[in-house]
């Protein structure tokens, strides 16, 4: 639990210092669009704030379904912000002749974005590593399956916050939601879920390799 609160802590440091450096550049001349920028990595830090609540209580409740079930709602706001780098204009990078311009504000922006979506990334990652350590599986193809499962669900969040233009909060809105998921599932559907699933699987596997490895490594010391 306390390396888990240390990385909480350190999450929390970074977002603010990302806030800051971002109101420092267009404080400076820079044209970044913060508005949008940190609401969408807000609602990729929620996910932690819920699955650490979920975490530090000892035993399963009412309240710790309530927060799992927040956790999983807001978790492919983590994700999605992977599909904010089409805000970038390529016009910005690569003149005539396929030249690369040295446009410091676009290089600027691209690296501020990038790093706004790893941050969301590492975000997601660490809350679902503090679910998945929550439900204790005894068994590697449950938890494989498990995370299966959740990539699956991240993925189809992804595309219904960017195609059908839905939030985490619609859910307050069953029938009307399902009606419109219902009516939007096609090829295009079922093809970008499995390709954000399996990135986001893959993300996340190497996240607990890391995560267990520095565990065991602290152990053994």
């Amino acid at each position: 639990m306390r390396k888990n609160l240390k990385l909480f802590a350190l999450l929390i440091i970074v977002l603010f210092i990302y806030a800051g450096c971002g109101i420092a550049i267009n404080h400076y001349g820079g044209s970044l669009y913060l508005s949008w920028l940190f609401w969408n990595l807000f609602l990729a830090v929620l996910p932690v704030f819920f699955a650490l609540g979920a975490q530090m209580l000892l035993h399963w409740n009412l309240f710790t379904i309530g927060l799992s079930v927040l956790w999983l709602l807001f978790l492919p706001n983590a994700c999605y912000m992977v599909t904010d780098l089409i805000y970038l204009d390529s016009s910005s990078f690569v003149g005539s002749q396929d030249i690369y311009l040295q446009n410091l504000s676009a290089w600027i922006e691209l690296f501020y974005i990038a790093s706004g979506v790893f941050f969301a990334m590492v975000s997601g990652l660490f809350s679902t590593y503090l679910i998945t350590q929550k439900l204790h599986f005894k068994s590697y193809l449950l938890r494989l399956l498990w995370i299966v499962l959740i990539s699956l669900l991240c993925g189809y969040g992804v595309y219904i916050g960017r195609f059908l233009r839905l939030n985490s909060w619609d859910i307050l809105h069953p029938f009307s939601l399902f009606q419109k998921l219902l009516e939007n599932i096609n090829a295009f559907t079922i093809i970008f879920t499995c390709m954000i699933a399996v990135f986001y699987f893959t993300a996340y596997i190497i996240f607990e390799t890391m995560m267990t490895s520095h565990h065991e490594n602290q152990s053994i010391g």
